[in-house]
């Protein structure tokens, strides 16, 4: 049997414990955009990126701002399995019955096509539990999605189940990035700013498009 690395969480309450949930009672401020990581020459050049789902859709709507298009392209990519799964959901359900599918489907495709799964990284066990925890604390200060269920009705309760996925993927993104020690390219700069207050460690390069 393998043993785990002297860095590496032994049991999954110490991954999900990484970060005290009742510790965090009140919602984080949200910071200005000059307090946040938006500034492409400030990146070290000699580090890989990762791409968070929105940089793929802004560039094939033609809306990824150049400076951070010259940046991803000068840089080794990282792709996350996390991004390309939302990436192929939305190809998957698309109706085929709607002429408009062909068309939007097909630079989905083509995407993915382009990309090896060998350039691929998945988050690790220790990611998985650890981002349960973060999305977890967002969902409850940030978004007030902690509801129970006898206070919801079914649809509200889809919709949180919904958005507390979202809030998932927010985190595993984040986190896989940490473990590759790549730089999370990202327009998803409300849940990167507080993600950044609990592993300040962690790089992400923000854009609007």
């Amino acid at each position: 049997m393998r043993s785990p690395a002297a860095d590496e969480p032994l049991t999954a309450c110490e991954a999900a414990l990484a970060h005290d949930p009742g510790a965090v009672r009140r919602p984080f401020p949200y910071r200005e955009d000059k307090d946040l990581p938006f500034d492409v020459t400030a990146m070290p050049p000699d580090r890989p990126v990762m791409l968070d789902t929105n940089v793929y859709i802004a560039r094939l709507q033609g809306k990824l701002p150049p400076a951070i298009a010259a940046f991803v392209e000068a840089s080794v990519v990282i792709h996350s399995s996390v991004a390309l799964s939302e990436i192929s959901i939305s190809a998957g359900i698309l109706d085929p019955s709607n002429p408009a599918t062909e068309a939007n489907r097909g630079p989905l495709l083509r995407l993915l096509q382009a990309i090896r799964l060998s350039d691929c990284r998945a988050p690790s066990p220790a990611a998985w539990v650890e981002a349960g925890t973060l999305s977890g604390i967002l969902a409850r200060v940030q978004r007030g999605l902690a509801k129970s269920r006898k206070q919801l009705s079914a649809v509200e309760q889809c919709c949180q189940r919904g958005r507390r996925r979202e809030l998932l993927n927010d985190a595993l993104l984040f986190l896989s990035a940490r473990e590759q020690g790549a730089i999370l390219v990202s327009a998803n700069i409300s849940d990167v700013d507080v993600l950044l207050r609990f592993r300040p460690d962690a790089r992400a390069l923000l854009f609007r498009a």
